[in-house]
């Protein structure tokens, strides 16, 4: 037999068993459990810090032409966001947060003081008890009286104050503040109030809608006024009062506040009950003292005696008020 036969058979038998063997592999490959070649190659591991979303860059932009996401987003990971917010649910929901009320802050009168300032923040709560001392003449002993305010409500509080005097427990009161909201481009704030006082002995009944307002001139200077009407019954009688209570208030320090309170009543034929108080506000931390000395004049009793006053107030979650 020639020699180039034998060649030609040998190379066959060689070549024969291997082809059956590639042909094998690819028909298991294309029919064995249905695998597929990817049609992109995976993209390389994430090796930038955790917190950071990495986006594909599957359609690469063309050569000469700028990215759509500024250098700042590409620096602290925020690439993509934009156009898919689904990719980083948690950083979408922070950009959609509300943002934080801004309303003057005004100190507040001490003798009708508010129930929180206006604005207030829910949770807020306030602890206080108001001292004042009978002095003069036909004096009757110490006047105090502890109470609570709590915001319930953005913007809302609500009080309740028990009065004694010295240790005979006098009255109930109940109160409510609302917010309207600022003006004067957040210099100025108004709102409302209501006190209701109920005698614990008798029928007495004294009942205050009022109308707040506060305003900031400049950075040491202030004002608070109150103006509403006072409903009255005392046994049989009733009557009708309008009530104006303005405050200025110089804000020495940080700790250090120095005003001026004004309260009047003025009932009818022109019979008015006024108290005119200096004081001073002393604040360390969450806590602030207050303390005033001034003039008063109370009808029946037209005299005027002096007006003392001590306050001490103690603030629980504040937010900077």
């Amino acid at each position: 037999m020639p020699k180039c036969v034998c060649r030609w058979r040998w190379l066959m038998a060689s070549l024969v068993p291997g082809l059956a063997h590639v042909l094998a592999l690819c028909a298991l490959s294309s029919t064995g459990q249905g695998q597929h070649l990817p049609l992109l190659s995976a993209p390389p591991p994430d090796t930038r810090p955790a917190g950071r979303v990495p986006v594909p860059d599957v359609f690469p932009a063309p050569a000469g032409t700028q990215d759509s996401v500024p250098n700042d987003a590409v620096a602290d990971g925020r690439e993509g966001v934009e156009n898919f917010p689904d990719l980083a649910p948690g950083t979408y929901r922070e950009q959609e947060k509300p943002k934080p009320r801004q309303v003057p802050v005004i100190p507040e009168p001490m003798l009708f003081d508010l129930m929180r300032p206006l604005g207030a923040e829910r949770g807020e709560l306030e602890v206080n008890t108001l001292v004042r001392p009978s002095v003069g003449r036909n004096a009757t002993g110490v006047a105090w009286a502890p109470e609570v305010e709590w915001a319930f409500a953005p913007g809302h509080t609500v009080e309740v104050e028990i009065p004694f005097q010295g240790g005979h427990l006098e009255a109930f009161k109940f109160g409510l503040q609302g917010t309207f909201g600022t003006f004067r481009q957040q210099r100025s704030i108004h709102g409302w109030q209501a006190l209701l006082e109920r005698a614990r002995a008798g029928k007495d009944l004294q009942l205050d809608v009022l109308h707040l307002a506060g305003h900031r001139f400049g950075q040491h200077w202030s004002l608070f006024t109150m103006q509403g009407v006072r409903f009255e019954r005392h046994e049989s009688q009733r009557g009708v009062k309008g009530v104006f209570n303005p405050t200025v208030f110089r804000e020495v320090s940080e700790r250090l506040v120095l005003g001026l309170e004004t309260n009047l009543a003025v009932g009818a034929r022109r019979r008015t009950d006024w108290t005119v108080l200096p004081q001073a506000q002393f604040q360390w931390r969450q806590y602030s003292f207050q303390m005033g000395l001034g003039a008063e004049r109370n009808l029946p009793n037209r005299g005027i005696r002096p007006a003392v006053a001590l306050r001490l107030v103690r603030t629980i979650g504040s937010s900077g008020h």
